[in-house]
């Protein structure tokens, strides 16, 4: 096709019959059940709006616009929200960029008290996707991405997406932690303990907070509010930390 980056990997997301587009065609369809639906609820919230006027004793048509108004803006919200949950999934990217800007917002922030990292290689662990290091700790921090109709719950400190079980994958981030944290350690001669955080990216998450084991699970947008509420203080300063990760653990292939 004229234009295209010939030395450029196809997204699997923007080819036709992918998971993706048959989303997309599926959202077009509903388009005009959509706006029905928009339509009948203006109706209604102009009917409840008026007959609120004349219970409460006077202006009934302002109160009837007033209420449509609110039914449309709740509505457009909710349908910006949905769009927007969704776009990393229905792009196909693997949503670090959108974590990044967030976590380099925290590193300025943060005044010194935050270094990051971004797409290092654990060694038997593959890629991490950002590490964070604060006073005496470092976060590792993982992308997530799920279609908008899959649900991700814990439950008693399981993780399922679906009704499938991640335990293997929760123990795999646990034990990648724990050689980071023995690597650090190591390297630094001082104690340096390491988590992990997932960012969720889509999906039907179940609490806006997950825990599985050792692992947090939580949207994109707040991983740098829960990382900075715990940031604590230790021996290790956080570009002590940042400087031997970077050191120990090397820069993860390119996308």
């Amino acid at each position: 096709m004229f234009g295209n980056n010939i030395y450029q990997k196809e997204n699997p997301a923007l080819v036709g019959g992918s998971r993706q587009q048959v989303y997309e065609q599926l959202w077009e369809a509903d388009t005009e059940k959509r706006k029905r639906t928009r339509r009948r609820g203006s109706v209604v919230a102009l009917l409840v709006g008026y007959l609120f006027g004349v219970l409460v004793g006077g202006l009934a048509f302002y109160w009837a616009i007033g209420f449509a108004v609110a039914f449309l803006a709740y509505d457009g919200v909710r349908f910006l929200r949905t769009r927007a949950a969704s776009r990393v999934w229905r792009y196909g990217e693997d949503g670090s960029m959108g974590t990044s800007r967030a976590l380099r917002l925290l590193e300025i922030a943060g005044r010194g008290r935050f270094a990051v990292l971004h797409r290092r290689a654990i060694p038997g662990h593959g890629i991490v996707s950002h590490l964070v290091a604060s006073p005496g700790r470092l976060w590792l921090v993982q992308n997530v991405v799920h279609a908008p109709d899959l649900d991700v719950t814990a439950v008693r400190g399981r993780l399922f997406y679906g009704k499938d079980s991640q335990s293997r994958l929760v123990e795999g981030w646990e034990a990648m932690a724990r050689k980071v944290s023995e690597a650090l350690s190591q390297e630094m001669d001082l104690p340096v303990k390491a988590s992990v955080v997932v960012a969720v990216h889509g999906g039907r998450a179940g609490r806006s907070r997950m825990t599985a084991g050792g692992v947090v699970l939580m949207r994109s947008w707040r991983v740098p509010l829960w990382i900075r509420a715990r940031a604590g203080d230790g021996a290790a300063s956080p570009q002590e930390i940042a400087l031997t990760a970077q050191r120990l653990f090397g820069p993860g292939k390119a996308l």
